[in-house]
């Protein structure tokens, strides 16, 4: 009996192991833009329209000229 359950458990690891899948990767595309002088890093594709501000190691927002980083 042992033998058996042995010999099931191991086919059913292995079952899961079939080709590799050809789904396409999910790709998020990101953009920086320079908003009142705050670099915002703008998320396209994946989770579209999503907008947050860079932050460097301390913490504190990356800074921009409007000719350093058009909109």
């Amino acid at each position: 009996m042992r033998k058996a359950i042995f010999i099931l458990t191991a086919l059913c690891t292995v079952a899961g192991c079939d080709k590799a899948t050809t789904e396409a990767a999910i790709k998020a595309e990101i953009n920086e833009v320079c908003i009142s002088g705050v670099v915002y890093l703008v998320y396209k594709g994946y989770s579209k329209g999503g907008i947050t501000p860079k932050i460097n190691a301390d913490f504190y927002p990356y800074t921009c000229t409007q000719q350093a980083i058009p909109n």
